[in-house]
């Protein structure tokens, strides 16, 4: 049986989410450390919630929002909080608490994995789930997701070595089920905590074993 999709398709927002992230995450890996991302986060969050406050107040000022900005939102986004908001809302919880791989990782699974969930599951989806997903774009968000992480984290963390495969993984498995039973919660907030406090348990375990 194939799947409906719950979401109209929307290439534009897709590439848009997918450049987003590795827009931040070459930003991240490159010029931030610890401290000025997680300003840079708080920030952001704190922008996109003024957007969100003062286009409620202001249909006028919501209406040249959404004519701009339109063709990457959702329909229901246009009087509703948008994912770019909630994004940003998860990256400023878990800045100050984790890691650069593990906010690197974050956000690859995000910003890679969703998209390809999507994109396969549209097309191919053949083996209902739960949710309106489907067999093949959840497995589609955990092989994308997996061999994006770990490219990045061979790239600029070598130093984990055999550890950012099961980072990888980890981020992928986790990504996957949190976007797969996600319902009352918007999923660009869900999954980079939960996936940032899975893998942040996996590499401080990683280090205290190596420490011994």
């Amino acid at each position: 049986m194939h799947v409906a999709a719950a979401r109209p398709e929307n290439l534009f927002r897709s590439a848009h989410h997918a450049f987003s992230s590795l827009a931040t995450l070459v930003l991240l890996e490159t010029l931030l450390n610890r401290e000025t991302a997680m300003l840079a986060a708080l920030a952001f969050a704190a922008f996109a919630w003024t957007l969100e406050i003062t286009r409620r107040r202001f249909p006028a000022w919501n209406a040249i929002l959404m004519r701009h900005l339109g063709i990457i939102a959702h329909r229901h986004e246009h009087l509703s909080v948008n994912s770019a908001t909630w994004m940003g809302t998860g990256l400023a919880i878990i800045a100050p608490f984790f890691a650069l791989p593990t906010l690197a990782l974050a956000l690859v699974t995000l910003g890679l994995g969703d998209p390809a969930a999507g994109f396969v599951g549209r097309r191919f989806g053949r083996h209902k789930l739960v949710n309106g997903r489907s067999v093949e774009g959840t497995l589609a968000y955990m092989v994308v997701s997996f061999l994006a992480g770990w490219a990045v984290l061979a790239f600029w963390h070598p130093g984990l070595g055999a550890l950012a495969i099961t980072a990888a993984l980890v981020a992928a498995v986790v990504g996957a089920i949190t976007e797969l039973f996600c319902r009352n919660i918007d999923d660009n907030l869900a999954v980079p905590v939960m996936v940032s406090v899975a893998v942040g348990l996996v590499l401080q375990g990683g280090a205290s074993w190596a420490m011994r």
